[in-house]
């Protein structure tokens, strides 16, 4: 019942961990879950008042250690650390991780042995790796992979909303290799047991989940059964309660001051009247639902919460000044690597279901911009 999910990053792949946490705590399991995040940028071993035994956690957040997230213990020293316990780890190892520490291939060889025999492994991938070099330009920007509260996205995105960015070309091929290095790594050193496919997944992660044969003899409780509301609807509000997609994103960090109304609240106001119903429909659920899951970070179960969505391919297409440009630089990559060209109506009509899927009512302002993104 240990679970790994191998990831490139800006592929799903901290909210799948945080969401099979989740669902782990609600099964009648001989052992105790705890997510881990990231095995390779330091885990801590100490004394949890929760368990009333010893546990594996991230550095800091009141696990003890030195509270540094790094690159401070060998291959070596992490195997003997899981080896130390008994409890289930949900975790993830990021290729680029591995890049950053060079390791020895020996050591790398006996830890890649180890979590193969020891692990149900999960590899992340994406159908369109254009949208993803896309999300590692973003984040080069803004230097921060994820965010967990409402807060933190608004005042992290709003000036980008307004400023734009342009992605150096250097930069955007920089991505594009990593991924492909990255399916090369996985294919050469994991024994997978499931793909996790973003575009064909993510939408419907409980079902993901559910028919993932480690789990084949458990009975699963579904997102509804644990919180009275349905996965979309949840990750719906959690979305849209920091949508920055309407409105004068620039006014809502120049009103923080002066307005009575906190930014989540002005945020939602600017929001399309079928998706301010829709929140005011499924706010309190939401919010219950949300508590409770900080009640598993502060018992440090999970390591943060579920992370919020960031953009939409819509979104991208607004926050980055040389998007087209980005477009035929990868389909001179995609041509020279054997990765299949961007088919402009394809990326269109991708832009518009997921619009479909994130919005009641999808706005006109939005589905123009989706027939742009081609």
């Amino acid at each position: 019942m240990n679970i790994l999910i191998l990831t490139p990053d800006r592929v799903g792949s901290t909210l799948l961990q945080r969401v099979i946490t989740l669902y782990m705590n609600t099964m009648q399991l001989d052992e105790n879950v705890i997510n881990l995040h990231e095995l390779a940028n330091g885990i801590e071993y100490y004394y949890s008042d929760i368990f009333n035994d010893y546990v594996l956690g991230k550095p800091g957040n009141g696990v003890g250690g030195s509270g540094e997230w790094g690159y401070y213990q060998s291959l070596p020293e992490i195997v003997e650390l899981l080896n130390k316990v008994t409890h289930y780890k949900t975790s993830r190892l990021a290729h680029y991780h591995l890049v950053r520490r060079k390791d020895s291939i020996l050591d790398q060889t006996n830890f890649y042995n180890y979590l193969n025999d020891n692990f149900y492994i999960i590899a992340c991938q994406r159908e369109n790796v254009f949208e993803h070099a896309l999300s590692w330009g973003i984040n080069a920007a803004t230097n921060t992979l994820n965010v967990y509260t409402h807060n933190e996205k608004i005042n992290l995105y709003s000036q980008m909303y307004n400023d734009k960015i342009t992605i150096p070309k250097e930069s955007f091929i920089v991505y594009l290799e990593a991924y492909r290095d990255y399916i090369q790594w996985t294919a050469t050193y994991f024994n997978v047991n499931s793909f996790f496919v973003y575009e064909k997944h993510m939408n419907d992660i409980e079902q993901y989940i559910s028919t993932l044969d480690i789990f084949s003899n458990t009975d699963i409780s579904g997102w509804n059964d644990m919180f009275g509301m349905s996965w979309k609807d949840w990750n719906k509000c959690h979305r849209l309660l920091s949508d920055l997609s309407f409105g004068s994103t620039m006014k809502y960090l120049e009103n923080q001051s002066d307005s009575k109304l906190p930014l989540v609240q002005q945020v939602s106001n600017s929001l399309p009247l079928a998706e301010q119903k829709f929140l005011n429909d499924n706010g309190m659920l939401y919010i219950k639902s949300t508590m409770r899951i900080n009640e598993l970070v502060d018992n440090k179960i999970l390591v943060s919460g579920v992370p919020i969505k960031l953009q939409t391919l819509v979104e991208k297409k607004m926050l980055i000044k040389n998007f087209a440009e980005c477009l035929q630089w990868y389909d001179e990559w995609a041509n020279v690597n054997g990765y299949p060209m961007a088919e402009p109506s394809e990326i269109v009509n991708d832009a518009i279901k997921e619009l479909e899927y994130w919005y009641e009512n999808v706005p006109t302002k939005l589905k123009m911009l989706a027939s742009n993104c081609g």
